[in-house]
């Protein structure tokens, strides 16, 4: 299955997620799945490359915790659950996002409040950020649309001012930077998106990363069900949900990991080579 994009002088013809020759699946994951059966451990609380990924995907990003979990809103639950809101609290975020991302904020029992959008980048700003918030605002969520990241130094100007942490959604923007800073690494917790249409997939699958040593307790046992793996008298220490990534998940997203890097260019190289075909077409401005 293809994508067109019509245009008055010729049809460009795009990849497609649904089409297997728009993909980076190849012989490095079908070997790594293949060290997952043999093994016979699918589970990544006795397996390895769940813990690898993490390991290598927190180096990648520069970042001192990395969890990986089922799926990019999981990876939203699980920043939101770490940010612990009362009842009632508030979350600002943007309405122009997935679902996914809104429904953890009711899930935990705090209130999303919707924060205007730059019209140019459709990514909220500090100025709209600030216009709503309130003596209940708990978190900020940002998404960075599209690749293109968030006014980071303002938002986290505001956002340091009132002690209030930021949630970043970056699940279209994996290697993005904001001044040099990667996106991810910039808030109080960074949420990723393994899922098919994503820069690096496993069909389903999120990573959430933090440099905070609180938040990153948090979000393991949240992962967990909250139990104290490794304690010396584990519990249940809170309600939660087993957000678990599989070994066969992990294995796909060791080897995605390995071309992150050529992913990401090429996908900066189409969109540089789209942006300057669609210049000068009445209607249509461009980044």
């Amino acid at each position: 299955m293809t994508e067109t994009l019509l245009h008055p002088e010729k049809l460009l013809t795009l990849p497609s997620d649904q089409d297997a020759s728009g993909r980076t699946l190849g012989a490095e994951e079908l070997a790594l799945l293949a060290e997952v059966i043999e093994s016979g451990c699918l589970t990544s609380t006795k397996g390895n490359f769940v813990k690898t990924l993490e390991e290598r995907f927190a180096r990648k990003l520069g970042v001192r915790y990395a969890y990986a979990c089922a799926s990019g809103s999981a990876a939203v639950h699980i920043a939101v659950a770490a940010i612990d809101p009362s009842p009632g609290d508030e979350i600002v975020t943007t309405a122009i996002t997935d679902m996914g991302a809104l429904s953890p904020i009711v899930y935990q029992g705090a209130i999303p409040v919707f924060a205007d959008v730059d019209p140019r980048t459709y990514n909220i700003t500090a100025r709209s950020i600030e216009a709503v918030l309130s003596e209940r605002t708990r978190a900020i969520i940002v998404t960075h649309l599209f690749g293109n990241p968030c006014e980071m130094d303002e938002i986290m100007e505001l956002a340091l001012s009132r002690n209030i942490p930021v949630i970043e959604d970056c699940a279209q923007a994996f290697l993005a930077e904001h001044d040099k800073e990667r996106v991810g690494g910039i808030g109080a917790i960074g949420c990723f998106s393994l899922q098919q249409g994503k820069h690096m997939t496993t069909g389903e699958g999120g990573i959430v990363t933090t440099n905070d040593e609180a938040h990153a307790r948090r979000m393991f046992l949240f992962i967990n069900k909250a139990w104290g793996y490794g304690d010396a008298n584990p519990d249940h220490y809170f309600l939660a949900l087993n957000y678990r990534m599989s070994e066969l998940q992990g294995a796909v997203a060791v080897a995605q990991l390995e071309k992150l890097d050529r992913v990401v260019e090429s996908r900066v190289r189409t969109a540089d080579s789209l942006t300057k075909k669609l210049q000068g077409v009445r209607g249509v401005e461009t980044p």
